[in-house]
């Protein structure tokens, strides 16, 4: 189609040349080969510089025309989300560890304007290597598939790790998944943010005044996000069974969760979305990696090493 418009538009062209010359000849033989002086029609006869001017101007409104049609074909393979997710970076390329691999998406949405991704789709414009952006769990329980669609909101981010999930599943995050750090690495790391264990409501653990503060400041030392491993016969023998108990059962994730999942701020704006691929899915250099919806729709692509 595009081929066709710019063959009719330099047909035209050459089209009014004739016609321009045949209108000449027949005002020539009309007047016995005399032009009137008060005749519309000019005699004048195009120099070799218009005739290339005239050229040009046919081949820049064909490069014009071109483009254009080109634009239009490519919109019409983009997605009705194209711009409201986005692909933002790749990180570790081809690492090692597949697990420290991994693409960031980014949301353009208006305030209350959500989009499930599930089952989208990422594919590489030479290899066409691709991988499949899979459920979550919400909340996630280390271990226990819990899946839910990946929809996402304004200002959310999401992590497409290329390998494994040290907890054996996808996720999104939220105020208390920072204790999944203890004794794990997550590529991006987790953000620590949550609750101290000396904000929560503690109960009374001693009747003894010196007894209750002595429990207290214990908790108080309690980093944020960490299940504190103390062993019990390290501890001074002041420190009630008590507290003792509190300390070891009601500082955790579990704990956290199911005292904080009403909370308002409670769901992160993160998503942790592990492939499940070993080896190289993307090239080192000049590649263009593609985000596709449900339909086959181009969302964003990524270019990069050109």
């Amino acid at each position: 189609k595009m081929k066709d418009e710019i063959i009719i538009l330099i047909i035209l062209f050459v089209f009014v040349g004739f016609s321009w010359d045949s209108l000449k000849q027949e005002a020539k033989i009309n007047n016995g080969g005399n032009i009137p002086a008060n005749s519309s029609i000019e005699t004048k006869t195009a120099t070799k510089e218009e005739i290339v001017r005239d050229i040009k101007e046919v081949e820049r409104k064909a490069q014009e025309l071109e483009k254009k049609i080109k634009e239009e074909a490519e919109a019409k393979k983009r997605s009705p989300y194209y711009g409201k997710v986005s692909l933002s970076y790749i990180s570790y390329l081809n690492d090692p560890d597949p697990s420290r691999e991994y693409i960031t998406l980014y949301t353009n949405l208006e305030e209350g304007e959500k989009v499930d991704i599930t089952g989208w789709f990422l594919k590489s414009d030479r290899s066409g290597n691709s991988a499949t952006i899979g459920r979550v769990s919400i909340p996630p329980y280390p271990y226990t598939t819990n899946d839910s669609d990946v929809v996402l909101q304004q200002n959310h981010r999401v992590y497409l790790i290329k390998g494994f999930s040290p907890i054996n599943i996808s996720f999104r995050t939220n105020k208390c998944v920072g204790y999944f750090e203890q004794n794990r690495t997550f590529y991006p790391s987790l953000s620590l943010q949550c609750p101290l264990p000396r904000d929560e409501e503690l109960p009374q653990f001693s009747n003894l005044l010196d007894r209750e503060d002595e429990c207290r400041e214990l908790i108080e030392r309690i980093p944020r996000c960490t299940a504190p491993k103390f062993r019990w016969k390290d501890l001074p023998d002041t420190i009630t069974s008590s507290c003792k108990t509190y300390v070891d059962t009601q500082i955790n994730y579990n704990v956290c969760v199911a005292n904080h999942l009403s909370d308002t701020d409670f769901p992160g704006n993160e998503w942790f979305v592990y492939l499940n691929r070993f080896g190289p899915l993307w090239r080192d250099k000049r590649e263009t990696i593609k985000l596709y919806d449900r339909a086959g729709l181009v969302v964003s692509e990524l270019k990069y090493g050109f």
